[in-house]
């Protein structure tokens, strides 16, 4: 779990990638607004000098933000540094109070209690709160042509699911919960440049969540 992936000390940097699919997004809806971000500690705790760690960027836009991870360690770690982190579990969590926004990085593909962390999540939001969701894509160019030469795709191995736009809406749906907007997004420029439809060629998909 936490702390298995060596953090990429190449992309340690003091600035923030604004520019970044990801963080791009996120900060769309984020900016000047109370924020909760769940599994902000993303595998190891030397992140946060990322250029890429989205917890930082967030934290430069936001009005508020608090960050919850079951990785003990590095939230304690974190808070060393100045960041507010909560130990808790992403499913199943009670903060007592509601957020504007909150963020799910690269989180639901890892998790095996959807319906608790959905219902987590409802919890904190209010009538005019987003939840934004930001998964791997499972119809990425390279795994549809691994797909097509091998009985496995290789992925990380603490992903429970591969979840594609439309399963993740049926899955929301079951939550009285709705898909807004949905954005691809890659950060290999070969991706970007290759003439393929968007929903193949990109390696995530972010989504903007509401309640119904």
């Amino acid at each position: 779990m936490g702390g298995s992936f060596k953090a990429n000390e190449s992309d340690f940097s003091g600035e923030i990638a604004f520019n970044d699919h990801k963080i791009a997004f996120a900060v769309k809806y984020c900016r000047n607004k109370d924020v909760l971000d769940i599994g902000c500690v993303q595998h190891n705790p030397e992140n946060y000098k990322s250029k890429y760690w989205l917890h930082k960027a967030l934290k430069e836009v936001s009005s508020s933000i608090v960050g919850i991870d079951l990785y003990k360690s590095g939230v304690d770690y974190l808070n060393e540094r100045g960041f507010n982190i909560i130990f808790a579990d992403a499913q199943q969590f009670d903060l007592g109070r509601k957020f504007d926004v909150i963020m799910a990085g690269d989180l639901i593909e890892h998790l095996e209690d959807f319906h608790g962390f959905l219902e987590s999540c409802k919890r904190h939001m209010h009538s005019e709160s987003r939840l934004i969701i930001s998964t791997p894509n499972p119809w990425y160019w390279k795994h549809t042509i691994k797909a097509a030469i091998s009985k496995e795709v290789g992925n990380n191995p603490e992903h429970t699911c591969w979840l594609c736009p439309r399963t993740l809406r049926q899955l929301l749906s079951r939550h009285n919960l709705k898909v807004g907007e949905i954005v691809f997004g890659s950060r290999y420029l070969r991706d970007k440049l290759m003439p393929l439809p968007s929903g193949w060629k990109h390696t995530s998909f972010h989504v903007e969540v509401y309640q119904q």
